[in-house]
């Protein structure tokens, strides 16, 4: 043999000699990843299908979770549109109420099948490593022939996208995409729609007769009433078709109002809390003696109530929410001061601030008192700027000048609401009084004399408003520039 040919042997040799050192070295060195020297990558994978069964034989699957368990069980499958079968569930302990059957197909969709991503250990001594000693979620899928597969959802892997799981009773632990476990990981509630009360369909005819929210952390009820006249009048939209009657009568702004004036129709929590509540769960979330009741009765007598509860806030969120119960549904949920405006709404924040709203030319008299003036009584008869005469203390007038003195008194401004039951004192300034054509509506409005250059209004009677003194001053200007070509003041 040449040299050559015995160098080229010889190194092969030595090849093999350290190809063989580095497989025994790698199969005995220490390998990191878990205490019992098993390892964890992106790039390792041992995918097993652990099983598959046909979704047509699921007769329940149990979850635990977060300290929460509950059922699912099918209900009558149905076909799509290309004649597939859906598998349809609800839940166990839900009956009346509005599950989401649609997240909830879910839960046993990922229950019937099963594949792990790798095989993390075997014969695992320290589970607790895996979040499987007390694990997050533990799921048992029954089969109608009686066969159980059982697991349990551990902690999230190093891996975010991987979680640990274990079947039941075994101590091989696996890891699982966590996409395919994340229904595990709801509680029951989880799996109620938050949508209460649908949305008032567009043929639904109810009449909302009376509106009441009552708080603790006010001195009077809000009480609104439904009011035909404004329902069947046509006002140009500036009027909602429920007046306030408490704590002060007064108009509803159509736009700010309807928070309150929709009643319970469009009802949605912001979450789920329980299920079911017992006697001792609603005092708990302070519902036996709530916060807040609003109270809905519609003009066949159906009576609706919201109670609202103690407040409490989410780890890592600044949120305020409320518990809340809607009478009818047996579910304690939870709501913002968005999703449940009757939490803060103020009588302010729905008044369309408005104290006169009758079309000038549905007018038929229109007197006009004030202090050391002459009294201006205006009859009007016509229905519109085409047709429409006017007389000022029996004698004709323009009717367009009368038109632009009463776009004046439509700017009467309730600045602010009489909320504590005030009383005038103060000299009576003017008076105005106003009647319809068609005898519908009769107003009396006062103004009385109010300390710090401010006056009461007092509408029919009640003390409801205040304006400042400028707006007085400002009509009796108008008033005494009425005969002339001067424009009115409309600003003051």
């Amino acid at each position: 043999m040449n040299k050559t040919a015995k160098g080229i042997l010889i190194g092969a040799g030595v090849l093999v000699l350290l190809s063989g050192a580095l497989v025994a070295l790698k199969l005995t060195e220490p390998e990191s990843g878990t205490s019992s020297g098993s390892t964890l990558s992106s790039e390792d994978t041992n995918s097993t299908l652990l099983w598959e069964v046909d979704e047509s034989t699921v007769k329940s699957i149990a979850v635990t979770y977060g300290g929460d368990s509950y059922t699912v069980v099918p209900t009558d499958p149905t076909q799509d549109e290309d004649g597939n079968t859906i598998f349809n569930y609800t839940l166990e302990n839900a009956a009346g109420l509005n599950v989401d059957t649609v997240t909830l197909r879910t839960v046993a969709s990922r229950a019937v099948s099963i594949t792990t991503v790798n095989t993390v250990e075997e014969h695992a001594t320290d589970l607790a490593q895996y979040g499987l000693d007390k694990p997050r979620a533990s799921v048992t899928l029954t089969l109608e022939d009686g066969t159980v597969k059982a697991f349990s959802v551990g902690d999230a892997s190093p891996l975010s996208s991987q979680t640990y799981f274990a079947l039941k009773g075994e101590t091989t632990v696996y890891t699982v995409a966590s996409d395919k476990l994340s229904p595990f990981l709801k509680q029951e509630g989880d799996y109620l729609n938050k949508a209460i009360v649908p949305e008032r369909a567009e043929d639904d005819n109810t009449i909302l007769s009376e509106i009441l929210i009552q708080r603790k952390d006010l001195d009077y009820d809000i009480r609104l009433k439904y009011d035909s006249f404004y329902a069947e009048m046509e006002n140009g939209g500036t009027t909602a078709t429920h007046i306030m009657t408490e704590p002060v009568p007064c108009n509803i702004s159509p736009e700010r109002g309807s928070k309150i004036t929709v009643g319970m129709y469009g009802l949605t929590a912001s979450g789920v809390v329980k299920l079911h509540p017992t006697e001792a769960d609603l005092a708990t979330y302070g519902l036996q003696d709530p916060f807040c009741t609003m109270t809905v009765t519609s003009d066949a007598g159906v009576t609706q109530t919201l109670k609202i509860g103690n407040t409490f806030q989410l780890e890592g969120d600044d949120t305020t929410y409320y518990y809340g119960y809607y009478d009818g549904v047996d579910v304690v949920y939870s709501f913002t001061a968005e999703t449940a405006p009757c939490i803060s709404v103020m009588p302010r924040d729905i008044s369309s601030g408005l104290v006169f709203t009758t079309y000038v030319w549905d007018i038929g008299k229109l007197t006009v008192e004030a202090k050391d003036r002459e009294t201006m009584a205006f009859v009007g008869s016509g229905t519109s700027k085409e047709d429409y005469q006017v007389q000022l203390n029996g004698k004709d007038a323009d009717s367009e000048r009368y038109r632009q003195f009463y776009v004046f008194l439509l700017k009467t401004a309730a600045e602010d609401l009489c909320l504590n039951g005030e009383k005038p004192t103060g000299e009576l300034l003017a008076k105005i009084t106003l009647e319809r054509q068609d005898g519908l509506k009769t107003q009396t409005v006062s103004f009385y004399e109010a300390e710090n250059r401010k006056v009461y209004i007092e509408v029919d009677g009640v003390c409801a408003f205040m304006c400042r003194r400028s707006f007085v001053d400002t009509l009796f200007k108008n008033m005494d520039m009425y005969d002339t070509d001067e424009e009115f003041i409309l600003n003051w």
